[in-house]
């Protein structure tokens, strides 16, 4: 991986230029009216040297008056003082240009030291490296590429240590992107691969040299104050944290976002919240985090008439400018005044119709929270509601809502494992409160993996999408057609002739890029046309009759895609049941840890072993029943299949995979990603094969139906040849049950990367006379509970 702490430099070159700035001028210019003044503009443009290269010399200073005003093009004048905008060379530390609140902005600023932008090591080179990059793949490599999470900077404010985030907008329209020597390929999983590594920039200079592009022209940099929205965003991130209303960072990193939000830099945050008993509860502890300002009153604390039990009662915010100057003091707001409040904000935590808590906001200077106030947090307040009713639940429960802190989603099989890590670690953070959560190894599991995958989904797919696109292109030119025999217009014609062009790409291969040019044609430019000839009483019926035929949500013919989805997910959640149900089932038998994924299709992994139980025995007796189990399962699911077939609105078929592993493997839980994952390199390569075997080929043999994987049949996967022996074992048990029927096919897998010798073995599931019911198949899960209790 890249160590971003090192990485200094942009690797690429940039060539300042201003040609496309000046053809933009030239054509707005020819287009639109002529005038002495646009003659006299466009004979400067002509004159000057300001479409060749301008390199490190920059603008002439003749002609920066004349780049100024083009620049007017992206810069409005008007909006200077607060539109924060520059125009960069690619890669420049310094704008040449930009607006006086831009140099406002970041004047005597550092862009490593002063500012932190949202990738990995928060350095300008590594963001800068990476767009690049990304613009390099998109335009030579994968068009279709697709990157949408947003730039973002942070800057602290020098004098109030508050935090403002911006997120920034580049528009490339003046840049080009130069390949010096043809680019070299890149193989598509290579591609793939990279797309989903993007912070890997090592990685990615390996395939794409930097030496081999340059970028010309410039670039424009629009700054968008997003603070009050990634504050807020990422306030409820961290309320979802399960200890959030104990953790001091966590309440530090709150009060000071709250502060940048109200531009506050000594805005203070408490909580206070009901008990079980409906007593109020104050944080007045020695600890700052959420403490209370109202534990200050004189006298205890009694609430009535105060301003905390109206906004309890009257579950609504309520502000006071001014505490010294408030008519209806009582004890508890002369408490506030002893602690140096001036100003506060409460607002109650609503769950349901109960008020469980309230949000307190103070500040000690007068008239700095107000109603106004409160309309920025009304998005958080449901966030902070969980967070608190969480907490009155974690009185009761502190070492589980520890455990939960660390680790989500644990799967109930191994939350004693997490139970014991949560005691330890509760121990030492009394005395560190940095401790971490020791690592979550189980060691010595049985991996089994089970796919069950739509066959040539991806083909189904790119069919229906031809289909129905075709469909959609010819009805289009039908009612053009007819507009075109009323109304004599010749963009009807053109129309029509590239409605030809698409339908002619369509007999083709259509690619993803391709679907979405034609998608953009007909919503962007036939309908559009449509809809103007909409109210002609006339026209308006061969319109009305198009528009019946689209999909009301799409806006597009979307029939057989439609059907084609609606199949599919039939089928995943028919199979995905299935296994619920079987899954729940052997947990009885024998506790397990177990995950289950959808795509185009459903896959299930299992890991079972001495290390994942506390109380009971593991022996190879379960790991035999565990094997015969799963295959008892999926000869459920293809007889199963006989129920939805007929309701199927797109003939789909199934395939089915077994991988079986004979050896052992550790797992372990990456807190990082919040999910386990085998660990080391001989463990890996299961992983690896997991992966790519369901692409796998019957050796020597080169048509499709050589595929591993067909339909009506299960095929298991090992590398062994005992587990072979083992396996047909399970299969006179199988055919004696009159679940499977035929020979038992012993095959040679082809290579693959990663996966060399394996071979398989593929068994034929019988059909039963007649579609099983639901009661046959509650009688099919007591079935293998009863073999697994036998065996």
């Amino acid at each position: 991986m890249t160590d971003y702490t090192q990485f200094e430099k942009v690797p690429y070159r940039s060539v300042f230029g201003l040609k496309r700035l000046v053809e933009f001028w030239e054509k707005k210019l020819s287009n639109g009216p002529k005038s002495e003044w646009t003659t006299q503009l466009l004979e400067r443009i002509a004159n000057s040297p300001l479409k060749q290269p301008l390199g490190e010399d920059g603008i002439p200073g003749e002609y920066q008056d004349l780049v100024e005003f083009m620049l007017g093009a992206a810069f409005p004048y008007s909006m200077g003082s607060t539109d924060l905008a520059a125009a960069v060379v690619p890669f420049a530390r310094m704008p040449f240009y930009s607006t006086p609140a831009f140099k406002e902005l970041l004047a005597g600023r550092n862009l490593d030291e002063d500012i932190c932008i949202n990738v990995p090591g928060g350095k300008y080179a590594v963001a800068a490296t990476l767009q690049a990059s990304l613009q390099i793949l998109k335009k030579f490599y994968k068009p279709d590429l697709d990157y949408n999470r947003p730039m973002l900077i942070t800057i602290t404010d020098r004098e109030s240590g508050l935090e403002k985030v911006y997120k920034i907008q580049v528009d490339n329209r003046f840049c080009d992107i130069v390949a010096k020597r043809e680019p070299e390929p890149i193989d598509p999983h290579v591609l793939k691969f990279l797309t989903e590594k993007i912070y890997d920039l090592d990685l990615l200079l390996q395939y794409i040299r930097p030496d081999n592009f340059e970028f010309h022209g410039f670039l424009i940099m629009r700054f968008t104050d997003v603070t009050q929205e990634e504050m807020l965003s990422a306030i409820k991130y961290e309320l979802i944290a399960k200890d959030s209303i104990g953790n001091p960072d966590i309440f530090r990193s709150i009060q000071q976002k709250l502060r940048s939000i109200m531009e506050q830099p000594d805005l203070r945050v408490g909580l206070a919240y009901f008990d079980p008993n409906n007593n109020l509860v104050l944080n007045s502890s020695s600890s700052d985090c959420w403490k209370s300002v109202a534990g200050y009153a004189p006298g205890g604390c009694d609430y009535a008439g105060s301003v905390y039990e109206r906004s309890w009662v009257e579950k609504r915010s309520i502000a006071i400018d001014d505490v010294a100057s408030y008519p209806y003091r009582t004890r508890i707001e002369d408490g506030l005044l002893i602690a140096g409040v001036r100003s506060v904000l409460l607002s109650p935590l609503v769950d349901g119709d109960e008020t469980i808590g309230l949000l307190e906001l103070s500040s000690p200077r007068p008239g700095m929270l107000t109603a106004a106030s409160a309309a920025k947090l009304e998005n958080a307040l449901p966030m902070f509601t969980v967070a608190v009713k969480r907490a009155k639940a974690e009185m009761e429960t502190g070492i589980r809502a520890l455990i939960q802190e660390e680790c989500t989603a644990i799967h109930p099989s191994v939350q004693w494992r997490f139970f014991q890590a949560g005691l330890r670690l509760l121990n030492q953070r009394r005395t560190d409160p940095t401790a971490r959560l020791e690592e979550i190894v189980f060691r010595n599991v049985y991996p089994f993996f089970g796919m069950i995958d739509i066959r040539n989904s991806s083909r189904e797919r790119n069919a229906a999408i031809q289909l129905d696109l075709q469909e959609n292109l010819r009805m289009a030119a039908t009612v053009l057609g007819h507009l075109s025999g009323k109304a004599s217009l010749p963009l009807l014609d053109e129309l029509i002739f590239r409605i030809g062009k698409h339908l002619a790409l369509t007999n083709g291969h259509l690619s993803s890029g391709d679907e979405i040019r034609i998608l953009e044609f007909l919503k962007g430019e036939i309908h559009p046309v449509l809809d103007h000839f909409a109210e002609d009483p006339t026209l308006g019926k061969w319109i009305q009759e198009y528009k019946s035929q689209l999909d009301p949500k799409f806006g597009v013919v979307y029939k057989r895609r439609g059907a084609f989805e609606d199949s599919l997910n039939k089928i995943n959640s028919f199979v995905a049941d299935i296994i619920d149900q079987a899954e729940e089932s052997a947990q009885r038998m024998f506790p397990h840890y177990f995950e289950k994924y959808k795509t185009d299709g459903v896959e299930f992994t299992l890991y079972l072993g001495d290390s994942l139980v506390q109380d009971r025995k593991f022996n190879e007796f379960y790991l035999r029943n565990f094997r015969l189990w799963q295959l008892i399962l999926m000869c459920s699911v293809e007889q199963q299949m006989a129920l939805i077939r007929p309701e199927l609105k797109t003939p789909l078929d199934i395939t089915q995979l077994i991988l079986v592993h004979d050896q052992p493997v550790t797992i372990r839980f990456r807190a990082d990603e919040r999910r386990f994952d085998v660990d080391g390199a001989y463990d890996i390569r299961y992983e690896i094969i997991k992966k790519r075997i369901d692409k796998a080929r019957i050796k020597d043999e080169k048509d499709d139906m050589q595929r591993l994987t067909q339909p009506g049949k299960i095929a298991i996967v090992y590398s062994q040849p005992r587990m072979a022996q083992e396996y047909k074992e399970y299969f006179s048990h199988l055919r004696s049950k009159k679940l499977i029927t035929g020979e038992v096919e012993d095959l040679e897998l082809e290579e693959l990367p990663g996966a060399i010798g394996l071979r398989a073995l593929r068994i034929t599931v019988a059909q039963p006379q007649a579609p099983r019911n639901i009661a046959s198949e509650k009688e099919l899960l007591k079935d293998i509970e009863q073999v697994m209790e036998f065996n």
